[in-house]
Parts: C-alpha cells; structure tokens; sequence
C-alpha cells in the first residue's frame, strides 16, 4: 500500500512512524512538508548551548511521548526537569501558588486563603462550593460542554476563574477561559463537577484516589539535547526503513477511483494522513467534499505567540535564579503587561546555561493581546526586559541588559477549543467517514496541544487509516 501524510510535524511523522511500524514496514510512506520537519520542536544554539524555540518539554502523565521515546531507544536520553514550583504575578506581587491546585482550581480553601491571591470575599464565596446545591451544568451524567469559567466561576466565584484558573490553563492555550471548552481543555474539573455536588469535593476526591507514586517521578522530561532530538531520531529512523520525504507545499487533494491523488505532483496513494491545521487541511480537501460539507472545525481559531529567550549574567537575575526549585512565573491577564510567562529556562534545564549565565524565556501573546506582533524584534526585547525588571522586582537597580536575545515568533499556532470543541471534531470526523474514509486527521486542532498529545493523534490517525483500508479489502503489501 501507499499512504501519504501530508505536514511533516510531531504529529505527522508519528503517523509516518505508526504506517510503518504497525504493516512492518510494507507500506510505502510518504511525507509532504515544504519547511522543518518537527515543526514546533525547534532546538538552535544559544550561548554555545542547545536550547528550544518552541515545546521544552514532554509532560509525562500522557504517556505517548514517553512510549514514542522508548521504541525510538531514546530513553537513556531524556532528562527531568529539575525545578517545578512556579509563582503568579498578580496584583503587582509574585505569590506562590496555592498547594492542592488542580488546573488552577482548588482542592483545598485553606491554602487558598493563605496565598493572599484572593480578597478575603474572594476566599469566602470559593468556600461556599462545598455547601451550595448542584449546578443546573453538573446536572447530567453524560458530559455536557461549557465554558471553563462558568465551570468554575459558578461553583467557585469570579476570583478563582479570573486570578488562578486564566493564568493557568489560558497561558496553557493561549486563550481565554471565557471561551475555552471544559470538556476538552479541561475534562477533570468537568467531570469532578459532574460527579460531585461540589467541585471542591471533587477534586479533592480525585486527589486520593490517585494510587501512591512510589519514589517521586518527574512531570516533565526532555531530551537532553532539546525537542527536536526526538523529530531527528524519527526522521532519521523513518529513513531508514525507505519512508520519503518530499518538500513539497501540497496544493490540493482529490479522488480519481479508489486513490486519492496528491497534487500538485498527482500522485497516487491508497489513503492520507491530514496532519494539519483544521482549516488548512479542510481548504485541500474541499475537492472530495459533498458541496457544503465543510465542517465547523474549517473556521477553527488560532492565536499567534512568541518565545523570547534571553541570556544574563546570573548575578542580574540573582533572586529568582537562587531559588533552584522555581521554575518561573505565571503572569495574570489585566497585570498591564505584554508578558504571559516567564520560563527560568536554566533552573529547569541546568545544562542549558554555561558558568555564571542565566538562561529565560519569556511568552508573549494569547486571545485578544496581540499588540506584541506589532513590535519588531528589537523593541519587543526592550519592552520584555522592562516588564522584567518589575516582575522580578530588580528596580531601582535596574536590569543589566542582556548578554544575548533571540525572538521566535509562532504565527497562527495555538488552536482555540472553544465550547463544543468536541462536537466539532466528531462532525469533522463524520464528514471524512461519508465522503474519503481513506482520509484521516491528526495534529493540534484535534485532541489536545502538547506534544504526547499530538503524538497520540498522529499514531490514532494512522490507526484509523489502516481499520478504513481493511475494511475496504486493501492489502497491507
């Protein structure tokens, strides 16, 4: 058989390596990708080290990305991250975030009220969750959708939505809580609140019944040699067992028989993985579509972002680099600042610094601030390393200015899961089923946006891909 995948990103080639692996290698695969291969997982030389543009790391309770690692024979590679306390500035404060949060909502009131995060009407009407009835949204056993804020505002009030759960999970995505989908950004505190009369109860309930670690494991892991090591050993593997790569911008797709023809070469294949964005991949494939078809995913939203990595003497940012367990800051929206997140790049990965350097990353950009993009590079450092200096409180010493800057700019990148997010993707779903079974999706518009996420969605892709050819009868040789 020959199958194409069409975007040559973490996604994309996990469903390369899916084809290959699951018909032993005899199916032919192609990737079509006219730029890098791993998109966002990007690794470039900064001072002299290895450090990410993009994704820095892998969280580990999604298992794929560590699944990935151990059949590429990646596992003596990775590397923990060592610092994973982080602080939310808030209210012109750096406050350490509350113990027992899930999500950024709370399993427990006292260290909540501790934080000084929320006024003490704040605290008290998060504290009423445990005794007011059962929301009208948490009354169905099946998972209805909402907003992540009314989950959480109407069970907790304003303040945790608005001061604890938007920096969190909206710095996740990019995104506003306002509109963000429960059931798909955040299904635990949906279905706490669906099992529970309180969510409080229901996170905390969550909280036990997860069975004893053992000895600490890390929440993170990457290779010790960045992201794209990961995408480098696929590629190069991928190679090996005869999968092609062509840097090819494809143009359209469309049926001639049973193939589906790739153009704008015209070559044929007996099926195709989209590892797209929605829109992007419902634009190629409007040719095989039913007139009028085109899901509701083809208008999906998406958020532009940049990462700014700034090296400095470590003595310029001693305060906050001294406190080696800290791995950076959390901005909450309406703090009037154009940063979202401050990452201590060199508290979590020490090998990223050399001797007296410090290594950070700043995030810019999230759903409705976009003003950043109009900066250009120069005048976007300058602005950063002032927010710096009040976020770390360096004033009125000052900053120093840094040793080295570099931009990465992610235009159009992070996917919004708006309520009814999941609908969508089903209907998307549906849509291919009637029209092109032997076309599948995969990617970050689908079924989450970290990196094992989009593992798992190529590797599903590709699944459904190879069930679609058995039951049309296709040889798998």
């Amino acid at each position: 058989m020959r199958f194409a995948v069409v975007g040559g990103g973490i996604a994309g080639l996990s469903a390369a390596w899916e084809l290959t692996a699951a018909t032993g290698g005899r199916a032919a695969v192609t990737v079509y990708e006219p730029g890098h291969l791993g998109g966002k997982l990007l690794t470039s030389d900064f001072l002299g080290r290895p450090v990410d543009e993009g994704p820095d790391a892998m969280l580990t309770r999604v298992p794929e990305g560590l699944a990935l690692c151990a059949e590429l024979g990646m596992d003596d590679e990775l590397e923990a991250v060592r610092a994973n306390r982080a602080l939310l500035f808030t209210g012109g404060k750096l406050r350490p975030l509350p113990e027992g949060l899930v999500l950024g909502a709370p399993a427990k009131v006292l260290p909540l009220a501790r934080s000084g995060i929320l006024s003490a009407g704040g605290v008290g009407r998060a504290a009423l969750d445990v005794v007011l009835p059962r929301s009208k949204q948490a009354r169905s056993d099946r998972a209805s959708d909402t907003s992540v804020y009314s989950l959480v505002a109407t069970r907790l009030g304003p303040e945790v939505a608005e001061r604890l759960v938007e920096p969190l999970l909206g710095s996740i995505h990019a995104g506003s809580t306002r509109q963000l989908s429960a059931a798909a950004t955040a299904p635990q505190l949906l279905a706490a609140a669906q099992a529970n009369r309180s969510l409080i109860a229901g996170l905390r309930a969550t909280t036990r019944a997860r069975p004893p670690s053992g000895p600490a494991s890390p929440l993170f892991v990457a290779p010790r040699r960045g992201m794209q090591a990961l995408a480098d050993r696929l590629v190069e593997r991928l190679t090996d067992l005869g999968t092609s790569f062509a840097p090819v911008m494809v143009s359209s797709l469309h049926r001639d028989q049973r193939s589906v023809v790739i153009e704008p070469h015209g070559e044929h294949f007996d099926g195709a993985v989209m590892a797209l964005p929605a829109p992007v991949a419902f634009s190629l494939l409007g040719p095989v579509l039913e007139q009028g078809a085109a899901p509701p995913l083809a208008a999906m939203k998406f958020v532009s972002v940049a990462v700014v990595t700034l090296g400095f003497e470590t003595a310029a940012v001693d305060g906050p680099v001294s406190q080696g367990d800290l791995s950076g800051v959390l901005v909450a929206p309406g703090s009037g600042l154009m940063m979202t997140a401050c990452s201590l790049g060199s508290n979590k990965w020490p090998h990223w610094a050399g001797p007296g350097t410090a290594v950070l990353r700043v995030s810019v950009g999230r759903a409705g601030e976009q003003s950043w993009a109009a900066l250009d590079d120069e005048d976007l450092v300058e602005r950063l390393c002032g927010e710096l200096e009040t976020v770390l409180g360096r004033r009125p010493a000052g900053l120093t200015a840094p040793l080295a800057w570099r931009v990465s700019r992610w235009p159009a990148s992070m996917a919004q899961y708006e309520v009814g997010h999941l609908e969508k993707v089903a209907s998307a779903k549906a849509v291919l089923a009637r029209d092109v079974p032997m076309v599948s999706l995969a990617g970050a518009s689908y079924s989450g946006v970290g990196v094992p996420a989009c593992i798992g969605s190529g590797r599903r892709g590709a699944k459904e891909l190879l069930a679609a050819a058995e039951a049309l009868g296709l040889p798998a040789s």
